[in-house]
């Protein structure tokens, strides 16, 4: 499948013309990318604005360009895929979602038939596919499954819809269902199933494939087990401050060193934008890494790092203050 999206040209034209914007920074995620030359010379044919393409990786809200936008002396970003996740400097911004006009008929109708072994699923997607929430649910019900379609909650503004660090409102009805659909990309499936106990199917409109997530969420979680246990013995921990707007956490990054202190670690604070395993190779006497940046990165990308990168509960369970099966209740998102 070739996956097409709404850009809203003419709401956006619109509200740049309202806003008087005359420099704009446009952001979108990589795989809207090849369109973005198209949009750029649109909003300059048909409003004075002059435009910008921001060439940097759009991993999502939390990863505004504010310090291009301040170099350029922008007065507004366009910021593609992602609803709001956190204020951005006083700066404008335009949020779209990009939603999916992709046909799912097919691969819905599979997922339907791949959760039809249990009888109460809760249903969630990404911002791209909220609309085709109403079509899965009816599909379930027809098939005398009751579909709960999870609340907005945490930083999801939608219901039914998560994003990649926040799936808040899976486990708000945890409790009610018994396994989980997903419609996204893998890397959604790979959270969902990481961050409840239960069940996660997969309907991938990317891949046009329906997955049972329980495999692989088994082979990540015996990675961090053995994460974890490399842990144990180190002395000297680094603790990743991000300074990237949604996901500069200097509470979380206090608290955790000051447990790693009180348990006898050496413990340093390191400052990055980009937590990336080139940037951590130069700090030789750090023998664990916590991460208090993006989430994502101490379970998607844990084999390009050569040490251990923790969460901060996984770095409390390498020191006894939090045993391994509150780890799994809880999860790892």
């Amino acid at each position: 499948m070739n996956p097409s999206y709404n850009l809203e040209i003419d709401r956006l034209v619109h509200e740049i013309v309202r806003r008087k914007a005359r420099r704009i920074l446009i952001q979108v995620p990589d795989g809207l990318k090849p369109q973005a030359v198209s949009l750029s010379s649109i909003i300059e044919s048909r409003t004075s604005a002059e435009t910008f393409l921001s060439s940097s990786a759009c991993y999502g809200a939390c990863d505004i360009a504010s310090e291009q936008t301040r170099l350029l002396h922008a007065d507004l970003i366009v910021h593609y895929g992602h609803t709001q996740f956190t204020p951005a400097d006083n700066i404008p911004i335009i949020f779209l979602d990009a939603r999916s006009d992709q046909d799912l008929a097919p691969l819905l109708k599979e997922a339907a038939d791949e959760v039809a072994r249990w009888k109460r699923v809760g249903v969630a997607t990404t911002v791209q596919h909220l609309d085709v929430l109403k079509t899965i649910k009816d599909q379930l019900t027809t098939r005398g499954i009751h579909a709960a379609i999870a609340p907005k909650g945490g930083h999801n503004i939608h219901d039914g819809q998560i994003i990649g660090c926040d799936y808040t409102p899976l486990k708000i009805i945890a409790n009610e269902v018994e396994s989980f659909l997903i419609i996204g990309s893998k890397f959604h499936g790979l959270g969902a199933s990481l961050a409840v106990s239960k069940p996660v199917v997969l309907a991938d409109p990317y891949s046009n494939r329906v997955t049972d997530m329980s495999k692989e969420r088994e082979r990540i979680i015996l990675r961090r087990y053995a994460a974890i246990d490399q842990a144990k013995e180190a002395r000297n921990f680094g603790i990743i401050l991000g300074t990237k707007i949604g996901q500069y956490n200097p509470a979380g990054a206090a608290a955790v060193k000051a447990q790693l202190s009180a348990r006898g670690r050496i413990v340093c604070t390191i400052v990055a934008d980009e937590v990336a395993p080139d940037l951590l190779l130069d700090f030789e006497e750090v023998q664990v890494f916590v991460n208090t940046a993006c989430p994502r990165l101490s379970l998607d990308d844990a084999d390009r790092f050569v040490k251990p990168v923790l969460s901060p509960r996984e770095a409390l369970v390498a020191i006894g203050e939090m045993e391994w099966k509150n780890l799994l209740e809880q999860g790892f998102l």
